[in-house]
């Protein structure tokens, strides 16, 4: 069965303090028969538009098995921010743009993440939200009033609540109807209750560490999923939503 990983970090992150390989993620992939990831840089890099260049080269080394989703600040002038997801979009080929709300100490709903959401929508991309550890503004229900202004937006709620928040993220996703849940870290648990609640189509597999890659396929294969369920979850829904082939 296909296997995307929707939530992986390649190179050095100065905040979380994690330095993952090409090598690594590729052994990685081999060892857990993971087909293909999406791939973010680290949060805060010496050099962020280094950093995502290295994943657009280790995309163009290993085609079809890595996509690039971008991480920038938005605590700077919108035209430099709209210029630099631009780039990693149309120079770059990149699938999706990220908001850290932890590390960027912002909530979805503050005036300055909205330039996200506007280019996405511009671009056609999707929003990953970063939910779950650094309250109050990663809870879940925070990305109701985004997703709720932003119809056509797709967004994807990164850790869909984390191990604590998993019920908000539920609300979140059946209050609104482009909300997808990517599942690193929640229980197994609320993990089943998403897939019964929401649905497996708006549900996806992702890890966020290399190390939790194991862990995670152990989730998806204990909670008795039918092999369709486990297709949307495990392939079908992230390849819809960041539109890969």
């Amino acid at each position: 069965m296909r296997i995307v990983d929707a939530h992986m970090h390649l190179g050095e992150d100065l905040l979380f303090t994690t330095d993952d390989s090409e090598e690594v993620l590729l052994k990685s992939m081999n060892d857990h028969g993971i087909s293909a990831m999406i791939v973010q840089p680290g949060i805060v890099a010496r050099d962020q538009k280094k950093a995502h260049e290295r994943i657009q080269r280790f995309a163009e080394s290993h085609p079809g098995r890595c996509f690039g989703v971008a991480c920038f600040n938005p605590l700077m002038d919108e035209a430099a921010y709209t210029d630099l997801v631009r780039w990693t979009v149309k120079g770059l080929g990149f699938k999706g743009v990220k908001l850290h709300t932890n590390a960027f100490c912002m909530s979805p709903t503050h005036p300055a993440a909205q330039k996200i959401f506007r280019v996405a929508e511009e671009l056609d991309i999707a929003v990953m939200i970063h939910t779950g550890n650094g309250l109050p503004n990663a809870l879940p229900s925070l990305c109701i009033p985004v997703a709720r202004e932003h119809p056509r937006l797709r967004i994807v709620l990164a850790h869909a609540g984390g191990g604590t928040f998993g019920a908000d993220a539920i609300v979140a996703a059946q209050a609104c109807p482009n909300v997808y849940l990517e599942t690193s870290w929640v229980t197994s648990y609320d993990l089943a209750a998403m897939v019964k609640r929401v649905g497996e189509r708006r549900v996806m597999f992702g890890t966020d560490l290399v190390n939790n890659i194991a862990v995670e396929l152990a989730k998806y294969r204990s909670i008795g999923l039918s092999d369709t369920q486990l297709e949307w979850c495990f392939s079908r829904t992230a390849e819809s939503v960041f539109r890969i082939a």
